[in-house]
């Protein structure tokens, strides 16, 4: 009952707050600064992959199992898939150079630039220049659709959320698969202050890159893990660089992606698989998981 007295239906009730939602959230929400700052890491593409930390193999390894997933769970051939947030798609380009067609999304110029003119010889492959939270293609639609390198949680609000789930079952056929690639998320840790959480140096060809890392302040009620800052000092043999890069992560674990799967109306997570493995249990996942969702035949 309400104040007053009166019966509630609790799901009219739920369907006012979704709806209610993305206003409540504008009036109390701390939105995050953008402010102009210095270039960003994905300027520099061949870079960019070694800060983070990507090693020898594991592309064709992550690749691999993909169309494991994909022959597990899809019950038909797969022939077209999409690439979202796909950089320069080394993931698409080994599935091309097999001959599955492969479209992917980015926003970044220079890194579809970069995917462009490393995928040059093969017909199978495609980019666009999109947004993730919300994009459209003139493309047929696909069997199945990833979002690799950790970084889904890149979308904070559910409003970007919902909006992206709906762009991608757009493109999906009924029961097609997507997979998601995400960092396994330890507790929330409320900081006060902007604090280093380690630094490295990485070298790629002639240039030596000092790699800084900070964890930045959240807000208690944002639906977020963190605030990552990544800074990068690359000194070239005829300059200096530094790059700046504040990347929002929201808290996502496998039952939190189940629920706003099946809030988004298009998705029901299937499966969820740790560290590239069939077998490995959740509870002794060490870095990453993989959510499987279908979308839905009707």
């Amino acid at each position: 009952m309400n104040e007053r007295g009166a019966k509630v239906n609790p799901c009219r009730t739920m369907a006012n707050l979704a709806d209610s939602a993305p206003r409540f959230w504008r009036l109390c929400r701390a939105p995050l600064s953008y402010a102009p700052m210095e270039p960003s890491i994905y300027e520099f593409p061949d870079i960019f992959r070694r800060v983070h930390m990507e090693q020898p193999g594991e592309i064709e390894r992550e690749t691999e199992f993909m169309q494991m997933v994909w022959r597990r769970h899809l019950k038909r051939p797969l022939r077209r898939v999409l690439d979202i947030a796909c950089g320069n798609s080394p993931h698409g380009q080994i599935l091309a150079r097999a001959g599955i067609e492969v479209a992917g999304i980015d926003r970044s110029p220079t890194m579809i630039g970069a995917g462009r003119r490393e995928s040059s010889g093969l017909d199978h492959m495609r980019f666009y220049r999109r947004r993730i939270e919300s994009f459209r293609l003139s493309e047929d639609q696909f069997d199945a659709a990833f979002f690799m390198s950790e970084t889904f949680p890149v979308m904070t609000t559910n409003a970007d959320l919902m909006s992206h789930f709906k762009s991608v079952a757009r493109l999906l056929r009924p029961g097609g698969l997507y997979c998601i690639d995400i960092d396994r998320h330890d507790g929330v840790e409320l900081l006060r202050t902007r604090k280093l959480w380690r630094r490295r140096m990485v070298r790629v060809g002639q240039a030596r890159v000092m790699v800084r890392e900070y964890h930045r302040p959240i807000v208690w009620y944002e639906a977020m893990h963190s605030i990552y800052e990544l800074e990068c000092t690359i000194r070239f043999p005829d300059r200096t660089v530094v790059t700046r890069d504040l990347i929002p992560v929201r808290y996502m674990i496998p039952p939190l992606m189940e629920l706003a799967a099946r809030a988004s109306g298009c998705f029901e997570m299937i499966a969820a698989y740790s560290d590239l493995s069939f077998t490995k249990p959740l509870e002794l996942c060490y870095g990453r998981w993989m959510a499987v969702l279908q979308r839905a035949r009707s």
